[in-house]
């Protein structure tokens, strides 16, 4: 399939979150309900949002890891959806936040199904919680298996532990510091404050990222991010059903990856090898990116993906964010709704559906009416970036990454 044959012809229709009466603001550390219900809700919220009948539903994609999810079956059944000829429960994390979007796309672009639902839903915080992997090394019956036996009995207990090997080598080569990682933390909050989903909403300063207690070292509290209840869903369709949809849809330019790829040091991202390819398979340069939405585990990541797309040299990006560069009205607007370190985390598919909703222009911030596309600027209570048409959102580590289209049909 030529690249150019299947840019823009498939769309974002929808897109949706787990809210209740008791949840309005859709993320929080504890539910109060099972995972499925979640994920009907968000999944619901999508079709609503689409202006779709959930039995229209034909096709479903979600991720999960540690069994920490629901399968399509149960939620098509629980959508009372009548015929699916297309489902995929991909197992794995973060690395898959773009590429579920993906392969809904080519399941809609090869006939196999006209609406298909991608979604992530779980209990983070009160479920399964991914950040404890290594509890229990000692044995017992909570013996780790898999690849992380070689590492538990190192004291790599949590994704945190794992990914600060990675940072501190980058910090050492290149002189990054710890404020250079708060200062990006900062940035981030100040767009959580105007984000009415994000489960950390007060204002930080670098000062008190800075007094955080240490979570693995380098990493302060601030550095990481939430653990979650949440689902998130959204509606893949054709480019040509969704313009006869309720909302201005969201194409899809190019997506890339699934899996990790082989870097030469640790302190690489799959971007060195992926970034090329994608900005060519959508036809765009760096500098048509309106907005990116980088998978932000941990503040370096965002940090060292800026590096390897080519917006600035390695080493260089605890320059590139400072003066504004990355703020809503700088050169590339980063995290704009704060976050996996601040609105919450759902594997990074939440950064998916901020950036639809940024390129739709109703992204949902404090402004009056922002539900009807009107926003003021006012940084104080607006985050809505000005006439956002191409955004990038990469997953953990650039080992996928999609670049989004505003539709200007």
């Amino acid at each position: 399939m030529p690249e150019q044959d299947f840019r823009e012809k498939i769309a974002i229709a929808g897109i949706g979150y787990s809210r209740s009466a008791e949840n309005p603001g859709a993320f929080s550390k504890n539910s109060g309900v099972d995972v499925l219900t979640l994920a009907v809700r968000a999944a619901r919220e999508a079709c609503a949002d689409a202006g779709l009948a959930p039995k229209q539903i034909d096709g479903a994609v979600m991720y999960q890891i540690f069994d920490d999810s629901v399968r399509t079956n149960q939620v098509l059944s629980a959508l009372g959806c009548p015929a699916v000829n297309y489902a995929s429960n991909l197992v794995g994390g973060g690395n898959y936040a773009s590429f579920a979007v993906m392969q809904a796309a080519q399941a809609v672009y090869h006939g196999i199904a006209n609406y298909v639902l991608v979604y992530r839903a779980l209990n983070g915080r009160s479920g399964v919680r991914i950040g404890h992997w290594g509890a229990g090394a000692g044995g017992g019956q909570n013996r780790v298996g898999g690849e992380a036996q070689f590492s538990s009995i190192y004291g790599v207990a949590g994704a945190a532990s794992q990914y600060g090997f990675e940072v501190r080598r980058y910090m050492e080569l290149y002189g990054v510091t710890s404020l250079d990682l708060a200062h990006f933390a900062v940035n981030s909050r100040s767009n959580a404050v105007k984000n009415p989903r994000a489960m950390m909403r007060a204002p930080l300063t670098v000062e008190e990222h800075q007094a955080s207690r240490l979570i693995s070292a380098p990493y302060h509290l601030f550095d990481c991010c939430q653990e979650t209840d949440v689902g998130c869903a959204m509606i893949v369709t054709t480019a040509e059903r969704a313009r006869d949809l309720r909302k201005r849809p969201v194409l899809i330019s190019a997506a890339i990856g699934g899996g990790a790829n082989p870097v030469p040091n640790i302190e690489d991202t799959s971007l060195i090898h992926l970034g090329p390819r994608l900005l060519r398979a959508a036809d765009v340069t760096l500098d048509d990116i309106d907005l990116f939405e980088g998978y932000d585990a941990f503040t370096d990541m965002p940090m060292r993906m800026i590096e390897d797309m080519g917006w600035c040299k390695r080493g260089e990006a605890k320059d590139f964010i400072k003066d504004g560069r990355i703020s809503l009205d700088g050169k590339l607007p980063t995290q704009t709704h704060g976050g996996l370190i601040n609105e919450g985390y759902c594997h990074g598919f939440n950064n998916v559906l901020e950036a639809v909703q940024q390129l739709r222009g109703d992204t949902e911030d404090l402004c009056p009416n922002w539900h009807m596309g009107e926003h003021t600027y006012d940084r104080a209570v607006c985050r809505q970036v000005r006439d956002a048409k191409i955004a990038l959102n990469v997953s953990v580590m650039g080992s996928s990454a999609i670049i989004l289209k505003r539709d200007e049909s």
